[in-house]
């Protein structure tokens, strides 16, 4: 069997411009579950194919008669389910199909949009968790042509290290150290999550939560550690990182001394304690992301984000006392923002001077109550490319108010969060500062203008 992972960075321009291209992990888990139960498994990785004629090859190399084509569900570009990259799977779809092969496609696009899939050839559309019914899949078991979410798996310990071996690792790291000096591999140690943000789509593992044992992660790292292509930090892939302190607590103990740096996600209200915080940096995290979203206590409220204002500068200050970097997610344009909250967010920024900062316009996605609030004024549903920014629904303000704010926002962090710094980073920032200083008025003219109209 050829199992696939369609996603193709190079059709994302922003994707592109950050450098830090992922290996597929859900589809390597897959391949590691169909390996394990004897199948014959071949890989096609389309991450770093520059177009198509890659999968082209590959199907005329390999000749098989079962292609599984299973996007990534821990992959932020994926979970956006862009048009582009679906017009990218499609094609790799009629194609397999034309070779003669069945064809299941499974990820989160495939189940919020099936019938794009099943016109373009694919025998089963897989909607949610995908494991079962691409082994089943793989071992040639009849499957219905659509497969119906089913209870996502709770013993993540059961599941195999991702097939990391299939995949051209080397490839990777070389990408990643001739843009940043350093590379980053992605694991996981949970599925889902627990909380309730209204704007949040959930189409793989739902409003649910499961995570692997201590135990079972820090072994997963050892071995990454002992292989033939040793990662230089972690990225944690889970939607929030270490929900439960009591894990966090038995993952700082078992990795001892010496752990990998790694990045992860966060909450604002899981950081406000300085035991969870220190247990963060013993553990080896030298950056967060939050979900900061707004500046407006009102926004948050109506995201139903179960945060303030107050929790974010709160968490911002504990993990700077701990050494480790801090990064939010901005969210613009959320209905009910109007000109003053949308200062907020800016103003926020200001005082609270993170690290990183990731601007977005809200984007609606099928099944959430953001979604169905929005759905009757969508323009169209998703998209092109990842983090296109375009509004998408009937907002409060014109396209150029939130193009120029989100510009704003970053000239003004570039000035804000600017230290001289010999490596890359720094150069890259230095560089750029000279750009953000000459936009720095049009767009603040552009804000205020559009704002008070």
């Amino acid at each position: 069997m050829l199992i696939a992972s369609p996603y193709r960075m190079a059709l994302d321009a922003a994707e592109v411009a950050a450098g830090r291209p992922y290996p597929p992990l859900g589809t390597l888990v897959s391949a590691a579950e169909a390996r394990a139960r004897g199948v014959q498994v071949a890989l096609f990785d389309a991450t770093l194919e520059p177009d198509a004629r890659a999968f082209a090859l590959a199907l005329a190399g390999h000749r098989p008669a079962r292609v599984a084509i299973v996007s990534d569900p821990h992959s932020i570009p994926v979970k956006m389910c862009t048009t582009v990259q679906r017009a990218a799977a499609l094609e790799m779809v009629a194609s397999a199909r034309e070779a003669g092969a069945e064809v299941l496609v499974a990820g989160p696009d495939p189940t919020d949009h099936p019938e794009p899939y099943e016109a373009a050839g694919a025998a089963v559309v897989v909607r949610g968790e995908a494991d079962d019914a691409v082994l089943a899949f793989a071992l040639g078991e009849p499957l219905p042509a659509r497969v119906p979410a089913g209870r996502p798996r709770t013993d993540l310990d059961a599941l195999p290290d991702p097939a990391f071996e299939l995949a051209n690792l080397p490839a990777y790291a070389s990408r990643w150290r001739a843009r940043h000096g350093r590379w980053e591999l992605n694991i996981s140690t949970a599925r889902g999550c627990p909380y309730r943000c209204n704007w949040c789509a959930k189409p793989t593992w739902g409003r649910s939560y499961h995570a692997a044992s201590p135990e079972r992660v820090v072994g997963q790292i050892a071995r990454l550690r002992a292989g033939p292509t040793p990662p230089d930090g972690l990225w944690f892939t889970d939607d929030i990182f270490a929900v439960k302190p009591a894990w966090l607590r038995e993952l700082r103990a078992r990795l001892g001394v010496d752990p990998l740096p790694f990045r992860c996600n966060t909450r604002a209200d899981l950081v406000r304690e300085g035991a969870y915080v220190a247990d963060l940096a013993a553990a080896g995290c030298t950056e967060v992301w939050m979900g900061a979203e707004s500046g407006s206590d009102g926004v948050l409220a109506a995201m139903d984000k179960d945060q303030t204002r107050a929790d974010i500068a709160t968490a911002s200050a504990r993990l700077r006392g701990a050494g480790i970097r801090v990064g939010f997610f901005l969210q613009l344009g959320y209905p009910g923002e109007g000109y003053r909250e949308a200062l907020a967010t800016l103003e926020m920024v200001r005082e609270l001077r993170p690290d990183e900062i990731g601007v977005s316009v809200a984007y609606p996605l099928p099944g959430t109550p953001f979604h169905a609030a929005v759905k009757d004024s969508l323009a169209r549903p998703n998209w092109a490319t990842a983090m296109g920014n375009e509004v998408l629904f009937a907002g409060a303000f014109p396209q150029p108010f939130y193009d120029s704010l989100r510009e704003l926002l970053r000239a003004e962090h570039a000035w804000l969060s600017f230290a001289p710094s010999p490596d890359r980073r720094g150069l890259r920032r230095a560089a750029a500062l000279p750009w953000h200083a000459a936009r720095w008025p049009f767009h603040r003219a552009r804000v205020a203008w559009h704002g008070r109209a």
